[in-house]
């Protein structure tokens, strides 16, 4: 790949707008589910899978879950998107906000990070 389409491509990621939002882990066999805020639920997944396949995630019963069923035990779907304008603002506080709405509404889910 040359140094301009490289350029090309890091321009595009700069200033791509990705959805924000809740993103939900369910693991398809007990069907327990997991939320967390996320700026790019594509990134947060890939770094989610990453921390689990290490087996080193603090929620433990959430690492226990996937260290039996692994990947293909879950689904990863984003639940709630937040409206946004700039994805370069920080909206930390909105996504935490739309967070704790979605634990209220479904008591039963539980956050990956306790």
């Amino acid at each position: 790949m040359d140094d301009e389409r490289k350029r090309q491509l890091k321009q595009a990621y700069g200033e791509r707008e990705p959805a924000m939002g809740v993103l939900e882990m369910r693991c398809l066999a007990t069907g327990e589910r997991f939320l967390i805020a996320s700026r790019d639920p594509r990134a947060t997944e890939n770094g989610l899978v990453a921390r689990f396949d290490g087996g080193n995630h603090p929620n433990k019963r959430l690492q226990a879950l996937w260290s039996e069923h692994g990947h293909g035990g879950f689904t990863f779907a984003l639940i709630e998107e937040l409206e946004y304008d700039d994805a370069r603002e920080d909206h930390a506080e909105e996504l935490q906000a739309l967070l704790e709405l979605c634990l209220e509404e479904h008591p039963e889910a539980k956050r990956v990070w306790r």
